[in-house]
Order: structure tokens, then C-alpha cells, then sequence
């Protein structure tokens, strides 16, 4: 797709600058709030969730689609902010469930103080989300309390399926949940706070799911390509099955699922003995074509991506949703991971 609207410089230099310069004032403005809840008991807890390093997509995307459609940042900040705080709760819990110690370089919020001040602490969170959220109308606070809702859905089908259950359909429906649900949710608000019609946000919308989906996708293919050319088996102990491993096992003889049912058991049982296996799993995954596979959705969810977004008026804005598509690749390494 052509990219209509002309920035000066280059829409990937552009991008790069509007993502520093929006993150910055995001992050100012994340710690003035943070600042207001001194009162409360688990100020402490919050704060350092809060606070820590991240690259704040969910709130950029909402601002941009506020832009988008002809809103400014200022007047979508808070809602931006009730996002980020969203997703902080989410990783928040995350960690308890999986046990993960370690959280963008320091230790998780339940290592440092307890796993009921992180419950606590992302409930605190979900709470401060739907408050900020609370002035921007009745639209915008079901929708965000709907993808609160779809959170748990995604997270409660990672948890609960095995690799034998889980069809493609199936991995779709739970990272349109657990992964692309708050994308969605911030484009689409974001285009309604910014005054944008009903089909404009609908746009954003899809624009959200469809590139969420994606950038989970390609989190996925990054679990194997960069961590040292091995399996994440932190993600297979903790029952999480990625599209590559689905993808392998569908395609596999009798006799090949029967290896890596038995891969799995060991990275539970016998870690170490794992690792040792795990090259195998990986070169079978290689061998089926699964990274081919994923290559080819990645680029299906972004064209639909792109798509979505015909029907709004070319602006920097729209042009800098565009870049953000058609450089997912090179956009996933250089502004970190899903988190």
C-alpha cells in the first residue's frame, strides 16, 4: 500500500521522534499521577510497577489515534494513562501466575514484596484504569472494562490448553483476547476521544486488533530467533503454546508429536535434560516450515492492518499508523518487546 501522505525526512526517522517525544511526556505524566496517590497503602507497590522501564505502546496507540481522526494529546492523556495502567496490571499478575522473578530488569513485584501486595497491586491498577477512563463516556468505560474482561479470557486459555488441543483457530481466538485485545481497545478509543466518527473509529479499531495480532505473532518468532537459537522454555514450563510449536506439531508423523509430547513433559520434570533436547525440537520446527508459516500470517494481519485504514483522511498521523505496519519487523526490535 502506498503511502499517501509525504513527512519530510522520512516516515521511519518520523516515527521514531514522535515515538520518543510522546513516550517522554507520557512517562511525565504517569509519575505526576502516580504522585497524587501518595496516600495510598500500596503507593510504594504501585509506584515501582508503574515506573519501571517500558516503551509504552498502548498509550501512544491511543494518542495516535486520537491525532488521527483530528483530537489532540493533552485531552486523551488520562485515557492513554488508564490503558498503560491496564496493562501494567496485567503483567502484574502475569508474573504470579507464571512465577516469572525477573521483570524489565528488576525483580517482580511479588519477589520484592508478596504475592498478595501484587494481587492487590494489579487490582489497585484495574481500578485506576477504569476511574481515568470514567470521564470520557459510557462508550469508552465499556469498552475498556470489555477488553479488562477479554484479558482474562486470553489468559485463562493460555493456561488451560495443551499443544494437542490447540488449533490454529483456537491460538487466534486467545492472542485476539490476551495479546491484541488492549490495541484494539486503545485505537478505538482513542479515535472516539479524539472526535472521530463512528466509521473512523471502527477503522482504528481494526487497525488495533489486526496489528496486535500480528506484533504478537512476531513475538513469537522472536522467542526463537533471539534467545540465543533455542526454545524459550520458561513460555513451554508455563503451558504457553506459540504458533510455530502449533504449527510443527499439526504438520508432524505420529511419531514426531510423540517426541515433542515427551520434550514437554521433560521441561517440567527435567530441565536440564530439556535444553539438551531442545535443538531437536527447534531444527523439527525449522524443518516443517512453521517460521515460513508465521512469516506469511504476520503479513496477512498486516495488510488487513493497512486496509483498515483507507477510509481516513491522510495525515502525518495516519501516515506514522502506516510506518508502524510496514516496519513491524524492524519496529519490534528497535522499540523492545510486547511488553
Amino acid at each position: 500500500m502506498k503511502q499517501q501522505y509525504y513527512i519530510e525526512g522520512g516516515a521511519a526517522a518520523a516515527l521514531t521522534r514522535y515515538f520518543a517525544k510522546t513516550k517522554k511526556q507520557i512517562e511525565a505524566e504517569l509519575s505526576k499521577f502516580i504522585s497524587s496517590l501518595s496516600q495510598l497503602e500500596l503507593h510504594p507497590q504501585i509506584e515501582y510497577a508503574v515506573l519501571s522501564e517500558g516503551k509504552r505502546f498502548r498509550p501512544i496507540l491511543a494518542i495516535l489515534s486520537a491525532q488521527s481522526v483530528g483530537g489532540t494529546r493533552n485531552k486523551v492523556m488520562p485515557l492513554a494513562l488508564a490503558f498503560e495502567l491496564m496493562h501494567t496490571a496485567t503483567l502484574v499478575h502475569d508474573d504470579v501466575i507464571d512465577e516469572d522473578e525477573m521483570r524489565r530488569g528488576r525483580l517482580s513485584l511479588y519477589k520484592k514484596w508478596s504475592v498478595s501486595d501484587a494481587l492487590l497491586t494489579g487490582d489497585a491498577l484495574i481500578a485506576l484504569s477504569v476511574d481515568l477512563s470514567s470521564p470520557y463516556g459510557e462508550t469508552i468505560l465499556k469498552t475498556v472494562a470489555q477488553s479488562a474482561l477479554q484479558l482474562c479470557e486470553g489468559e485463562h486459555m493460555d493456561l488451560t490448553g495443551s499443544l494437542s488441543a490447540t488449533t490454529e483457530e483456537v491460538y487466534f481466538k486467545k492472542i485476539r483476547g490476551k495479546s491484541a485485545s488492549l490495541c484494539r481497545a486503545a485505537a478505538y478509543c482513542g479515535g472516539i476521544s479524539g472526535g472521530g466518527t463512528a466509521a473512523e473509529a471502527l477503522s482504528l479499531s481494526m487497525f488495533g486488533e489486526n496489528f496486535g495480532v500480528a506484533y504478537q505473532l512476531r513475538d513469537d518468532v522472536l522467542d526463537f530467533t533471539l534467545n540465543g537459537h533455542h526454545l524459550n522454555l520458561e513460555d513451554s514450563k508455563n503451558g504457553r503454546i506459540t504458533l510455530p510449536l502449533i504449527y510443527c506439531y499439526a504438520t508432524s508423523t505420529p511419531q514426531e508429536k510423540r517426541e515433542i509430547e515427551k520434550f514437554l513433559v521433560l521441561v517440567n520434570e527435567n530441565p536440564l535434560k530439556a535444553r539438551e533436547k531442545a535443538n531437536d525440537v527447534l531444527n523439527l520446527i525449522r524443518i516443517k516450515g512453521a517460521f515460513e508459516h508465521c512469516e506469511t500470517k504476520i503479513d496477512e494481519y498486516l495488510s488487513n492492518a493497512l486496509n483498515s485504514l483507507t477510509g481516513l483522511e491522510d495525515t502525518e498521523y495516519k501516515a506514522y499508523l502506516i510506518e508502524m505496519a510496514r516496519t513491524l519487523r524492524s519496529w519490534a526490535s528497535t522499540y523492545g518487546n510486547k511488553n
